[in-house]
Order: structure tokens, then sequence, then C-alpha cells
């Protein structure tokens, strides 16, 4: 079987990374931050946004709970791609923190060029999202796409794909794919 995940929000907790990085750097939230997100609401979003990634911080971002057991054993039978919305030129920032993981392909493909490169070049049998609008996307496509629910952006996904509410549920779902 061909697996595909996301990175970000779904094996990386990036909204804690960003949290983190923003205490750190004593940048003010106007709303508290563990129930609205990471990156907006500030006067410069991507300012801040790119200072994060400049920064040491991409390499260090910790795994979901789980995330890095399941895949590595998933990765023992089946084909295991990572893409993410990051830029290219993050690639090996990203490398440095998977470092642990035996995945197959990893891709830093940029935001604009994720779906395309997932349902033309990729063409998984399951993909990992969660990301409202490419988990849709993703299922018009006629994926079967799995994704955390744990995050309050992804509410109401259960209309297009299958939620999981920890890592361990994972291999279970991917039983119903094939």
């Amino acid at each position: 079987m061909k697996i595909c995940s996301d990175v970000d929000g779904v094996i990386l907790n990036y909204i804690l990374g960003f949290i983190e990085f923003t205490q750190k750097e004593k940048i003010p939230y106007s709303h508290d931050p563990e129930l609205w997100g990471v990156i907006r609401n500030f006067p410069d979003n991507f300012e801040v946004r790119n200072r994060f990634h400049a920064g040491d911080s991409l390499r260090n971002l910790k795994y979901f709970d789980g995330s890095l057991e399941i895949l590595n054993l998933l990765a023992r039978s089946h084909e295991l791609h990572l893409v993410t919305a990051l830029e290219p030129e993050q690639t090996q920032k990203r490398v440095e923190n998977l470092e642990s993981v035996n995945y197959t392909t990893l891709q830093c493909v940029g935001h604009l060029r994720k779906e395309q490169i997932i349902v033309k070049e990729i063409q998984p049998d399951v993909m990992i999202e969660d990301s409202p609008e490419l988990i849709e996307s993703f299922c018009n496509a006629g994926l079967y796409v799995i994704y955390p629910d744990w995050e309050p952006y992804t509410k109401g996904m259960d209309r297009y794909a299958t939620p999981f509410s920890h890592w361990q549920e994972v291999p279970d779902l991917l039983k119903k794919a094939s």
C-alpha cells in the first residue's frame, strides 16, 4: 500500500513549536494561542512566520504521541511518502527533524504545489492530512483520507474523511483502505 502523510499538524506539533517560539521571542498574542491557532492575528503574520522558519524551530518540533512509532511500523510493510507545504529551502531542517522516521520519500513542495504533487505524482492509496481544504480536495480526487481530529480546525471534516484521535488507531483505519 502507498501511504502519504502531511507533516505539520499530523506528525509534528507545529502549533506547539510556534507557540514556544513566540513565547521565547516575547511576541504577544491578542488571543489564547491554545484555542485559536498560531499564525494569525499578529500585526505582520508573514514576518512572524518567516522568523519562525528562519531559526532552528523547524529542526526541533515535537512528534505527536505515537506518530513516530506507528509511522515506522507502517514503513516496514508499506511505502511511506511525506509531503509538506513548507518551501523547498526548508528541506534540510525537515530532514533533520524527521531523521527517526523510515520514510520512502520526503518532499517540501510549498503550499501551491502540494495537492498536485500528491494527487498526480504520488497517487497514494491513503492520505493523512489535517488541512480542511486539502481533506476535501483529496476526497474529491478519490483518495481515502484520514485526519487527526485533535485540532479545532478539523471539526466537521468527518463528512469527507475518517477521523482518528490517536496514532494507535491508524493501522486499523488503514485496513479499511486495503
